[in-house]
C-alpha cells in the first residue's frame, strides 16, 4: 500500500510516529516534494485556501493522488468552536475541509496531530484496515505504544544573561512558529511560543477562555504566559497576510497583554520557498 503524509502542518508532534508504525506493514511511504507543492501552490483551485501554510499543504495533498491512502493531520481534534479560528474551516477540520475541497484525492485518514494514550483505538482500526491480520497488528502496536507519548519540552530560560538587552516572546499559530524567520540583534534573547508545551498553554488559554479551540488557546495561553514573566521585555505576533484568523487572534490578544506587542507578517520576512516543509 502506498501512504501518503502531509508534513506542512505541524508535523514534528506527530509524523515520526505514524511513519514508523505503518513500515512495519512494508508501506510505501511517500510525502510531496518542495518543487511539487510550491508549484502547485499558485493553482487557481488553491486560491481561496487562507495562509501560505494551509495553500502548501493543500498542495502536499494535491501532489499525492497516486497514493492509496493520504494521512492528514487534524489540528484540532474532536474540539469544535465557533470563535476565532473556530470559524475557519481549514484550522477547525483540515481533513474535512481538504476532501470537500478535492474530490480526486485517495481517502484520507484524519489522525490528531499530537500523540495521546487515548488515541489507541484510532491506531489500531487504522492498522487493521492496512493489514486484515490481528495477530500482526497487535505485534506492531505492542512494539510502538510505548511511543504513543506527547513530546518533551525543556523549560527555557527565563534570565536575560549580562550581554542581553531584552528578552522578546514571538507568538503565533502553532503551525507559523516552527521555523524561525525574525533577524533580531544579537542583544534580543527570543523565547518562540514553540519552545513551550503545547499542553500547558492550552490549560492557561482555557482559563482565558473555555470556547476557544486548542490551537486559539494554545497561543492565547502564550500570551498570559509571557506576559506575566518580568523578564520579558516586549511580544511579536507572527501572523500570515492572507490569513483572516491570525488577524483576529493578534485582535485578542492586543487586549489581553500590557506589554509592548507588536505585529509582524510573515511575508515581509521570508517567501514559499522558506516556509513549505518537506521530507
Amino acid at each position: 500500500m502506498r501512504i501518503g503524509f502531509i508534513s506542512q502542518l505541524l508535523w514534528d508532534r506527530y509524523g515520526d510516529f505514524w511513519v514508523k508504525l505503518f513500515g512495519e506493514f512494508d508501506a510505501e511511504i511517500h510525502f510531496a516534494s518542495a518543487e511539487s507543492s510550491l508549484a502547485l501552490m499558485q493553482d487557481e483551485r488553491l486560491a481561496t485556501i487562507p495562509g501560505w501554510s494551509f495553500k502548501l499543504a493543500a498542495a502536499q495533498a494535491l501532489s499525492l493522488l497516486e497514493v492509496d491512502l493520504l494521512l492528514a493531520p487534524d489540528l484540532n481534534w474532536g474540539e469544535y468552536g465557533q470563535k476565532a479560528s473556530g470559524q475557519d474551516p481549514w484550522i477547525a477540520n483540515f481533513p474535512e475541509t481538504l476532501q470537500r475541497q478535492f474530490a480526486a484525492l485517495p481517502p484520507v485518514l484524519a489522525v490528531p496531530a499530537w500523540l495521546e494514550p487515548e488515541i489507541e483505538s484510532l491506531v489500531t482500526t487504522s492498522l487493521m484496515n492496512i493489514s486484515h491480520d490481528p495477530a500482526k497488528v497487535r505485534r506492531a502496536w505492542e512494539r510502538h505504544r510505548g511511543r504513543l507519548k506527547p513530546q518533551r519540552f525543556v523549560e527555557p530560560r527565563w534570565i536575560k544573561r549580562a550581554s542581553e538587552k531584552e528578552m522578546v516572546g514571538l507568538l503565533a499559530q502553532p503551525w507559523t512558529t516552527a521555523k524561525d524567520f525574525l533577524n533580531l540583534p544579537e542583544t534580543s534573547y527570543l523565547i518562540r511560543q514553540s519552545q513551550l508545551d503545547p499542553k500547558v498553554l492550552r490549560a492557561e488559554g482555557m482559563r482565558f477562555d473555555p470556547k476557544l479551540i486548542p490551537t486559539d488557546q494554545e497561543v492565547m495561553g502564550a500570551a498570559r504566559l509571557l506576559a506575566r514573566r518580568g523578564s520579558v521585555d516586549r511580544l511579536i505576533f507572527l501572523a500570515d497576510k492572507d490569513a483572516g484568523a491570525d488577524q483576529n487572534l493578534y485582535s485578542r490578544v492586543q487586549k489581553l497583554v500590557h506589554k509592548p506587542l507588536e505585529l509582524v507578517y510573515l511575508q515581509d520576512l521570508t517567501s514559499p520557498e522558506q516556509v513549505v516543509i518537506s521530507l
